[in-house]
């Protein structure tokens, strides 16, 4: 048994060696692709990662620690158990699941599990339909812009949701949900809430970017090497989900379906984004990157689906041969409407629920 174990552990440390060997020897052999990879990834995070994720790492914070989706999960606990098999506690990480963009969802997940209100196993369940693309980047960047249509940005962005309500519903039956209650997270103020919600979305978004910069560091030098033009838009549509979208985009015949499954699977580069933000909590899990792969192919064969119903006169936009502004891309008017709307959902929800003290804190009734 000894032996097999020390086996095991020198082909781990021989496999580990030589890909940081490989790795080292490619920087030196193609130092401008890989800082033009860096640069690139550098400037997604600057103009895509932080402005549309930022606000919502902070909000879900908030929500957790200011007591909040306690107030949500006391009003939706029937709902969400009867749809989702999942205690109230998680309505407000779904909604942050479903418009705030891939990291999100799961940074509202690991706020649950640590405070103690969400168990690892429903934990795992939620995280297998609450890792979504944001309507920014889906409506905005992949339709209107790669895709010179807004309605069809709006019905990959159906497909996709769908795509996320029928991974969750599906696996809501089978699962035993307990009628106990579990740990609520003692509520602060808001203002504390607030300080400790931005502190911890800094740190979740440094891990995040840094994952964002290697995987396009990886794809520049990967097309440098000149690799085959079908391996190369696997490649993209498996590792980083921006890259893979422009890729997809060329297949022209091909390109809805292939725009549905990339931005379903999320790419590599999110579910180590993902891992981050989880980590340490136990939730990532096997079964998340099955469901990533039905995930894909539900939301490419819906996107087609609507598509035969509801035909659209597509074209590539001429980003594809320059690289892709994605600052025009989410500062429209469709990140705002959304933002607005989860708002206002949530304050109609709150409003009845939550009184504030004389002591700054919400007392939930």
């Amino acid at each position: 048994m000894f032996v097999k174990i020390v086996y095991k552990n020198r082909w781990r440390t021989a496999i580990a060696l030589s890909i940081l060997i490989t790795a080292a020897a490619t920087v030196l052999t193609f130092p401008a692709a890989v800082a033009g990879g860096i640069s690139r990834g550098l400037s997604i995070c600057s103009s895509v990662i932080i402005p549309s994720l930022f606000p919502f790492l902070v909000l879900s914070g908030v929500i957790v620690r200011s007591g909040i989706a306690t107030a949500i999960g006391n009003r939706l606990d029937r709902l969400t158990r009867r749809v989702f098999g999942l205690p109230g506690c998680c309505a407000g990480g779904i909604l942050i699941g479903f418009f705030g963009g891939y990291p999100a969802g799961a940074v509202a997940i690991g706020e649950l599990v640590r405070s103690g209100q969400l168990s690892k196993t429903d934990a795992k369940h939620m995280l297998r339909f609450c890792v979504n693309g944001g309507p920014g980047f889906v409506i905005s960047a992949v339709g209107a812009t790669i895709m010179n249509s807004t309605a069809f940005g709006w019905m990959l962005f159906a497909a996709h949701l769908v795509s996320s309500l029928i991974i969750g519903i599906i696996g809501a039956p089978c699962r035993k949900t307990s009628n106990r209650s579990r740990r609520s997270m003692p509520s602060v103020s808001f203002t504390v809430s607030l300080v400790e919600s931005v502190t911890a979305a800094c740190q979740t978004l440094l891990s995040l970017c840094g994952f964002v910069v290697l995987f396009a560091a990886i794809l520049t030098v990967a097309d440098a090497c000149g690799i085959p033009s079908h391996l190369s838009l696997l490649l993209s549509c498996l590792l980083e989900v921006n890259c893979g979208c422009l890729a997809a985009a060329e297949i022209t015949q091909a390109a809805p379906f292939l725009l549905g499954c990339t931005i379903g699977f999320g790419g590599l580069c999110v579910h180590c984004q993902l891992a981050a933000a989880l980590h340490g909590t136990g939730v990532m899990s096997p079964s998340f990157f099955l469901s990533r792969i039905a995930h894909a192919l539900l939301t490419g064969l819906l996107t087609v689906w609507l598509l035969q119903l509801f035909p659209l006169s597509l074209s590539v936009g001429s980003s594809l041969n320059a690289p892709l502004n994605l600052q025009t891309s989410y500062g429209g008017v469709t990140v705002s409407v959304a933002l607005l709307i989860l708002c206002g959902v949530w304050m109609l929800i709150l409003s009845p629920a939550l009184d504030k003290g004389q002591d700054g804190r919400y007392n939930i009734s």
